[in-house]
């Protein structure tokens, strides 16, 4: 056991040492990054064994794993000392080796996955809180050792597509130390699964999954007469019940989740929001599942985020990583999606396309910069375009441009709609987010050039740094905001007392949300079916904001009366 803890504890980077270039003893520093980063004792580390320095590069290993290949080495330009550890997946996130040492020396001092039950969960989950580590949605619902093992290192380490194989023979060797095995969990678990885990400030994080049934606490909610004839698929539900004991100014208490129905081949996803001490449901829609394939909905600890996963095949997966959010500002609801990820599991080859997030996953250690992420061109917003439009593969990513945008228009991100091509001439209002505007021509300026657009009777110059012109903009904020008609109403051509009408349109008409102008909102009522795009053909007028519901997707304003 003692060489085992030894083992782990080296799996934490060499930290960066700094020193003159010249006449550097890089055994030391080896030395020193053993004791005074992985927590070994001097004898200890008098047992590894140091090659030959090269290049300005020192190797080191423990005689019982030379395979295992640590290296110190210099920076000439700089002087910087680092090294490298044949344990490294980019995830270990610790701040410290004190932070390390107690949670290697707590886990297996007290034996938790030889004697694995609720209690001994709670203390190890607890432990990983404090050192604020993501914690693998596996080990919040391991039943067995095996699985408590395979969730710990992926809790440390993140997915096992990205463990070095030293890493893996470690994981091996802590199985076989405690005589564990694992078997694959497999993709459907029908029924409710319920994990609660007191956080330790006393707080209270409850992680809910279902399939097939609905758990009776949130039956009221998901009652809604738009459900009427659908049936629960799957869910998953995160629910955190503060503590506010000592401190009274905490947040309140908060939820979010979402649920998957079906009806007659058809498929749904619905939000789940707990705000105000009521929970309350949001339509995202058919256009947020594929409409076919085996799937579920989960929650993935990992990335922190709502997992809608899809079986492609026996072998391979496929996952949209979204984030259901209530914006603290003015309470308005949305589901974010921030990366695609596609998953052969026997080969592990792996796709990762990012949409909000920025980041990539720990099994992308190939790619040259550290900052480079492929990003597709896609509404930020789960459901406003159906995903059966998205990219999966990476190079169609890269060239493809946002689905049914054409050549000549580009997306707005919230900028003025000028008359003149500076910055202090008169504005008609600023557009919202995601409304597409035609380029008629591009003017210079400075710093950015002008983009010449004329939407509906409006014409005028819009900045092009914030528009998607360009590659400027690589995702959406917000989609553009949509309404329906309360009552019937008369389009205005203008917000004068004795501007024309554009036209009258009953009681229930939708439409894109382009500008406001004071109690006036300029919009586009499409000739057709509506879109997440605007119609260019449709009818441009002002309409009162009185007049009119606002959501931020058609599907809500189905749900919303008039």
């Amino acid at each position: 056991m003692k060489r085992i803890l030894s083992l782990l504890l080296i799996a934490l980077l060499v930290l960066p040492l700094f020193s003159r270039a010249e006449g550097i003893d890089l055994q030391s520093y080896a030395k020193a990054s053993l004791t005074e980063v992985f927590g070994y004792t001097n004898e200890e580390a008098e047992q590894f064994v140091f090659g030959d320095q090269e290049y300005d590069t020192l190797p080191f290993w423990h005689p019982d794993h030379p395979d295992w290949i640590y290296t110190v080495f210099i920076d000439r330009e700089t002087g910087q000392i680092s090294g490298t550890s044949p344990f490294e997946t980019g995830y270990f996130l610790f701040r410290g080796e004190n932070a390390a040492s107690e949670l290697i020396h707590t886990a297996y001092s007290k034996k938790w996955f030889a004697h694995w039950n609720d209690e001994t969960r709670e203390e190890l989950l607890s432990l990983l809180d404090r050192e604020n580590i993501r914690i693998s949605t596996e080990l919040y619902f391991a039943r067995q050792g095996g699985d408590a093992v395979h969730g710990f290192f992926e809790s440390l380490y993140g997915p096992e597509l990205g463990w070095p194989e030293p890493l893996c023979q470690l994981y091996q060797t802590v199985m076989d130390d405690y005589h564990l095995t694992r078997e694959q969990e497999p993709f459907h678990l029908p029924g409710i699964r319920e994990t609660v885990h007191v956080q330790p400030s006393g707080s209270v994080r409850t992680l809910t999954f279902f399939e097939g049934e609905i758990p009776e606490k949130y039956q009221a909610v998901l009652s809604d007469s738009h459900l009427e004839g659908w049936q629960c698929s799957s869910g998953a539900v995160v629910t955190l019940d503060w503590n506010r004991e000592e401190d009274q100014t905490i947040p309140k208490d908060t939820g979010t989740g979402l649920v998957a129905f079906e009806k007659d081949g058809h498929r749904q996803l619905i939000q789940l929001t707990y705000a105000d001490n009521a929970w309350k449901i949001i339509p995202l829609g058919e256009n947020a599942l594929y409409q076919t394939g085996d799937y579920k909905v989960t929650y993935d600890g990992l990335h922190e985020s709502f997992a809608i996963v899809y079986s492609l095949n026996e072998v391979k997966q496929a996952a949209f990583y979204v984030t259901p959010l209530v914006h603290p500002n003015n309470g308005e609801t949305s589901c974010t999606i921030n990366a695609y990820e596609c998953l052969n599991q026997m080969t592990w080859e792996a796709t990762w396309i990012a949409v909000a997030s920025t980041s990539l996953p720990t099994w992308k250690r190939e790619q040259p910069e550290p900052d480079y992420t492929v990003k597709a061109r896609f509404p930020d917003e789960l459901g406003l375009v159906s995903v059966e439009l998205f990219p999966v593969e990476e190079d169609e990513a890269i060239i493809r441009n946002y689905p049914g945008l054409a050549d000549d228009y580009v997306l707005v991100n919230g900028v003025n709609f000028r008359t003149q091509t500076n910055s202090r001439s008169r504005s008609y209002g600023e557009l919202k987010p995601g409304t597409a505007i035609p380029v008629l021509d591009v003017v210079p300026g400075d710093p950015n050039e002008w983009i010449h657009t004329k939407i509906g009777t409006l014409e005028g110059y819009v900045a092009s740094n914030y528009t998607s012109w360009g590659g400027q903009i690589h995702h959406m904020v917000s989609p553009q905001p949509v309404g329906k008609a309360k009552k019937e109403i008369t389009l205005k051509r203008g917000t004068g007392w004795f501007d024309g009408s554009a036209g009258t349109f009953p009681a229930g008409t939708k439409m894109h949300i382009i500008l406001e102008d004071g109690d006036w909102l300029y919009v586009d009522i499409p000739q057709g079916e509506m879109t997440w795009l605007m119609d260019p053909e449709g009818t441009f007028g002002y309409v009162h904001k009185n007049d009119i519901v606002q959501a931020s997707t058609a599907c809500q304003l189905d749900w919303m009366e008039e």
